[in-house]
């Protein structure tokens, strides 16, 4: 019997003993004084123990079979060992046609001392904002570092999530942080139509210079009006009119943090189940795995316009997102870029370069685009030039073989002749003393 009956009990005994009143008893137990009637009458005529729900004891009708608990307790426990009570549930739906809630699975395998590995901290304290009412206003993205393959090897999972929704836009692995990997986001976002009109990251200097590792502008920037040196990728969000923002706290941008916590549990289990162990496997099973989260995981924006900014063409971003450096030409047009010579064409297409001697070049270069100059609008690729390696200067193997064995005579010193040899600063010195005899001086 609860706590609960048990007062229920007290109360209605002392009303019918009389110590309470119909309106007292009614106070007592928060009903209304109708209700506690019916519960006197009753208790008159069958007992107090009547007034008790009938189906105290009693199995419930949906209670699950004992073979059914036994079964969702053995697969947790051989198969997913380690999962979380949602994500173990989710499984026995789509692997095992076991379909139960996920309240039924905890409280089955709690039953049986089964804790979730799950930990629940208190969590800290941390202002908040609202959320962009519009899909595509404002992206998050970051990368994590995790032992995404189970294997040891820790790899970094570049991810970009949509701030309304919460859906996940894109997805790459690769071994480091690098900006390749952020730029293969923004191309996964332009691939299906889904460049963003802001970026939150966090202040790596993928996206921005520190103090210390701030660069200083060269002449030719500071008379072209710029105020700071850019990273390659927040140049190129520039060019593309989309703001970046900087976070200064990982709270700030708590959406993609709580993606990651999401992700660094369930994906990496789905992977392992699904027999992927090479960085390759993974970036194709992540093709299929982003539709799922966003079945399951993404919600409705509060307004249902997309703000989402107009595709743009593969090469012309590419070209945006390569990384720029300035070179200048010499008398022949040509250049050096990381230890080759390169010379610009006569003509690009019908049009003739206009290029002269020591004017500036960007030369952007990637590993999707090669190496390719901008110059005046134009984009042209440039022709590399073979050179022809220096001859060395130092003697041949076979003539230092034939010098072996001969005497070596020793280097012969010139004597010197010269009328100011062996006069030194003391012989100067003594003759101011007058310590030197004329006779010395006329030698």
């Amino acid at each position: 019997m609860s706590k609960q009956d048990a007062r229920k009990i007290t109360i209605i005994e002392e009303l019918l003993a009389g110590r309470f009143t119909n309106k007292q008893a009614a106070e007592l137990l928060d009903l209304s004084v109708r209700q506690v009637q019916r519960m006197k009458a009753e208790a008159s005529k069958n007992g107090v123990m009547s007034i008790l729900h009938k189906n105290r004891g009693r199995k419930p009708a949906n209670a699950l079979d004992p073979e059914m608990v036994e079964a969702i307790t053995g697969i947790y426990q051989t198969e997913l060992s380690g999962y979380n009570f949602c994500h173990a549930t989710d499984v026995l739906a789509e692997e095992k046609d076991i379909f139960v809630s996920v309240s039924t699975v905890s409280r089955y395998l709690k039953q049986s001392g089964i804790r979730s590995p799950k930990a629940k901290r208190r969590p800290k304290k941390h202002r908040s904002r609202n959320a962009r009412e519009r899909e595509g206003e404002m992206v998050q993205m970051d990368a994590s570092r995790f032992d995404w393959l189970d294997d040891g090897s820790y790899i970094h999972l570049h991810g970009a999530i949509d701030d309304a929704t919460g859906r996940i836009l894109a997805l790459h692995f690769e071994k480091e942080e690098t900006l390749e990997g952020y730029c293969e986001l923004i191309f996964q976002m332009n691939r299906d139509g889904h460049l963003p009109r802001e970026i939150y990251t966090d202040a790596r200097t993928v996206f921005v210079y520190d103090s210390k590792t701030k660069k200083k502008l060269t002449l030719e920037e500071e008379l072209a009006g710029k105020l700071e040196r850019q990273p390659n990728f927040a140049r190129a969000l520039k060019e593309l009119n989309i703001l970046h923002i900087v976070a200064r706290s990982a709270q700030a941008k708590g959406g993609i943090e709580r993606l990651w916590e999401t992700l660094q549990d369930r994906l990496t289990k789905d992977m392992k189940r699904k027999g992927v162990c090479t960085v390759e496997q993974a970036n194709e099973f992540l093709k299929k795995y982003i539709p799922y989260y966003n079945r399951k995981f993404a919600i409705q924006a509060s307004n249902p316009e997309k703000a989402y900014l107009p595709k743009r063409d593969i090469f012309e971003l590419q070209l945006i997102f390569a990384k720029h450096e300035t070179r200048k030409l010499d008398s022949g047009l040509s250049f050096s870029f990381k230890g080759q010579k390169y010379r610009l064409p006569v003509n690009v297409g019908n049009n003739k370069v206009p290029a002269y001697p020591h004017d500036t070049i960007t030369v952007a270069t990637s590993k999707y685009i090669g190496v390719q100059v901008l110059y005046k609008g134009l984009v042209i690729k440039p022709e590399p030039l073979k050179t022809n390696p220096k001859e060395s200067i130092a003697q041949k193997p076979q003539q230092q073989d034939s010098l072996k064995g001969l005497p070596v005579q020793p280097q012969s010193k010139p004597k010197n002749r010269s009328p100011w040899f062996g006069y030194t600063y003391m012989f100067y010195s003594k003759r101011n003393r007058g310590d030197i005899s004329a006779a010395q001086l006329s030698r």
